[in-house]
């Protein structure tokens, strides 16, 4: 209890000289002055400028995305009906051949092998450019057979013949039985009539149907795709922030843009199709391969069956409210230095007082508590003179109870270590009752004698309330009787060894500190099949001694150590003794009251042994001086 009580009052010792020091030094900046007057002139001024800018921030920035997302959605819904109007130009180019029986009858007539097919297709030329338009609804018309004939009129003049089955849109457009089919923009210089440049072009394929309702060929009206995606084209180049277009079709393969050139982010757009959700025809997301938040605008045309997705970043729709917040935050710039260079005004006016009064504390130290009275200071502020007043009441009244509060530390940690005891007495109680009763109930009759006498020998240990302390024979000899007991119920499942160093087992420790690491052990360490061990070795060094309970079963889990590891923690820094049910003593409990009594000196760990049972160390640090005592 001696060494306790030495510790309480060097505890006591160094908090009031923690306090004197960090007094001392707060006093001693200026800065510190100069930040309370700093945030007393500008607190109020920047909490109204925050609240309004975040509220105006967030106010204008849903406006500007509500309008954005209007104004996109109706952008995307223009160009799907623009372009589905191209396509249906296409289409009735095409449907408009198929059904006029003057064209089929000269196609018949053309692809026969008994007609003049020059004079055939001058009349064909005729009848197309009559149906095409003077405008050129399309820019080219190509008419197959299904032997590979082909004959077109438009950009260009037509007449081979192809191997129809290798073509792509061979077998999708004769499925569709008359439908039509539209292909994904393509390459060619085919159609170029001066300089062969590649161009790229759309085609709607349809087949076309004899007198008898047969099929016997196919319709290509081919069109420019900058044709078809005027209207797409036009508004980008007229408008600097325009938003990003795609468009796919019912596969999800990018239609628009129909160059790769034109696509500078790969990766992004088939993720913009799969973003889409039902039931709605906007989303504001966030980008993965850019990580910045766009707003999305999407619509399926029921026409064609793509989908038209238009992509606006979210900072350009912002742009202006950020613009603002620059400006907010110059203005917010300026009132901090109007205030700095007040405060720093208004603290110069402190620094001749405060500089007296830290040189009083300097004086001050633990040994001369109440006997330096410091003279009247020099300032025009009445708060610092009463500062001055109230340190010298402070100084004399630290004096006074300094040594009330290391006797009430004292008194503290003994009700402490008392209290931890008591909760141990019930755990020891319930589990030697659940031994007795199934003894009794096995008809075991000698061991429930036996049994009884040594918890009668137990529980006179644990009760004695003459002294919180005991020697490690004592204790050792308490902790046999309960093996004995342990033995008793489970026969040859259980084997025990205890082998401590003579030279230690005069010394004093708490009562029932071991006693629970043990009833730990066998707690978890039968946890398996049997035969089970527990052995108590120690293992005693120039500096230290240590007291090693090992069991046999399977050991700590990570989780339980970490668990361990984390309470042990909270209660140094706590300090306090840990609220834990009966049920919950252990391992927690043992390291509380060892603490308390050895202080820093402490040895307490929990491992695994190599073969997999559990370890739980308890010992202490020799200091020299005790060395030397010995």
């Amino acid at each position: 209890m001696s060494s306790i009580k030495k510790e309480s009052e060097i505890n006591v010792s160094n908090r009031i000289s923690g306090s004197f020091s960090r007094f001392l030094e707060g006093l001693m900046r200026k800065t510190k002055l100069q930040t309370r007057y700093f945030f007393s002139y500008v607190l109020l001024a920047l909490a109204i400028v925050g609240v309004f800018s975040a509220f105006f921030f967030q106010y204008t920035s849903n406006v500007l995305i509500e309008r954005e997302t209007q104004n996109i959605v109706n952008l995307t819904s223009t160009f799907q009906t623009q372009t589905d109007e191209a396509l249906k130009t296409m289409d009735t180019v095409s449907i408009n051949i198929g059904y006029s029986n003057l064209i089929m009858s000269n196609i018949e007539e053309y692809f026969s092998e008994e007609t003049d097919r020059l004079s055939n297709a001058n009349s064909l030329a005729q009848l197309f450019v009559a149906i095409n338009g003077t405008d050129t609804r399309v820019a080219q018309i190509n008419i197959y057979d299904f032997s590979g004939g082909v004959v077109g009129f438009g950009r260009t003049n037509v007449t081979k013949t192809l191997e129809l089955s290798e073509l792509d849109w061979y077998e999708p457009t004769l499925a569709l039985n008359g439908s039509k089919f539209v292909s994904l923009p393509y390459s060619t210089d085919a159609l170029s009539k001066a300089t062969k440049v590649s161009v790229y072009y759309m085609s709607l394929y349809r087949t076309y149907f004899n007198r008898y309702g047969k099929q016997t060929g196919f319709i290509e009206t081919v069109q420019n795709c900058k044709t078809v995606f005027k209207n797409v084209i036009s508004y980008q180049k007229k408008n600097d922030y325009i938003p990003t277009v795609y468009i796919y079709d019912p596969d999800g393969t990018l239609i628009y843009p129909f160059d790769p050139t034109d696509i500078t982010d790969t990766s992004s757009y088939s993720y913009y199709y799969d973003a889409q959700k039902e039931g709605t025809n906007n989303i504001l997301l966030t980008n993965p391969e850019t990580d910045s938040r766009e707003l999305m605008a999407y619509k399926k045309s029921t026409y064609s069956g793509w989908t038209y997705i238009t992509v606006q970043p979210e900072e350009i729709i912002l742009a202006p409210v950020q613009t603002l917040s620059k400006l907010l935050i110059a203005f917010v710039l300026i009132m901090l230095a109007a205030a700095s260079f007040l405060s720093f005004y208004m603290t110069r006016r402190l620094i001749k007082p405060i500089t007296q009064l830290r040189n009083i504390i300097r004086k001050t130290e633990l040994t001369t508590l109440g006997e330096i009275q410091g003279s009247p200071l020099h300032s025009s502020f009445d708060e610092m003179e009463e500062l001055n007043q109230a340190f010298q009441g402070m100084s004399s009244d630290l004096k006074t109870s300094m040594n009330e509060l290391i006797n009430s530390k004292q008194q503290e940690m003994k009700s402490r270590s008392i209290a931890l005891q008591s909760q141990i007495n019930p755990h020891f109680y319930y589990n030697s009752l659940s031994s007795i009763i199934i003894l009794a109930e096995n008809n075991q009759a000698e061991d429930v004698v036996t049994l009884c006498r040594n918890l009668s020998n137990i529980m006179r240990y644990i009760t004695d309330g003459s002294s919180p302390t005991v020697s490690i024979r004592e204790e050792l000899d308490y902790i046999e009787k309960y093996l004995y007991c342990m033995k008793v119920r489970y026969q040859s499942s259980l084997n025990y060894v205890i082998r401590v160093d003579e030279s230690i087992m005069d010394t004093e420790i708490p009562r029932l500190i071991i006693q629970p690491l043990v009833e730990n052990a066998l707690k978890y360490g039968t946890n398996c099949n049997p035969p089970w061990s527990i052995t108590i070795i120690s293992t005693v060094c120039e500096d230290f001694w240590r007291i090693d309970v090992t069991d046999s079963g399977n050991g700590f889990t990570g989780e339980a150590i970490e668990l361990i590891d984390s309470r042990i923690q909270t209660a140094n820094e706590t300090g306090g003794m840990p609220q834990i049910s009966i049920d919950g003593m252990g391992l927690l409990n043992v390291y509380s009251r060892w603490k308390l009594y050895c202080g820093d000196d402490i040895i307490f760990s929990c491992k695994n042994t190599e073969t997999g049972g559990g370890v739980v160390s308890i010992g202490r640090r020799i200091s020299k001086t005790e060395q030397e005592k010995l």
